[in-house]
């Protein structure tokens, strides 16, 4: 094989990779929290600090957890535990309130104007060989009309 070939083959090589390169750039240029994509029902993650706006304009903000006294999965507890997070709700031109919803079923929905908040789970799940950073955390959110 000469040094063009071995070019020519480097060259194909480039161009397929770029390619494919721009193609999954272009698949993943969509984020889950965009408007057009979130209907009332649909489970949606978001971390701390970020927001979700759904179709009809409602804004739901996961603000970040307040606390987090799950059970680690490596550990034996009398307790399951409980995590704690805040949300921020608002509609356009309207107020915002804050709402916490509880890992607990019996804390893990909220109200607000004509919706139902619901905490469906929160990652990563504690261990006890290592800490969460409040940025790791991620929620999973639903939101139902009433």
């Amino acid at each position: 094989m000469t040094a063009d070939d071995r070019n020519l083959q480097l060259a194909r090589i480039f161009a397929i990779a770029s390619c494919l390169c721009a193609s999954v750039c272009v698949g993943c240029g969509g984020h889950p929290t965009e408007p057009s994509q979130l209907t009332l029902g649909q489970a949606f993650e978001l971390r701390p600090g970020t927001s979700a706006i759904l179709r009809d304009g409602l804004n739901v903000r996961f603000e970040g957890v307040r606390s987090d006294s799950r059970c680690p999965m490596d550990a034996l507890c009398v307790w399951a535990g409980d995590a704690i997070i805040t949300v921020w709700l608002s509609r356009p031109a309207g107020r915002q309130v804050g709402r916490e919803l509880h890992t607990d079923p019996s804390g893990s929905e909220a109200s607000y104007l004509g919706y139902v908040i619901k905490l469906v789970a929160l990652a990563p799940y504690p261990r006890s060989d290592r800490q969460i950073r409040p940025d790791d955390y991620v929620a999973i959110l639903t939101v139902d009309a009433r």
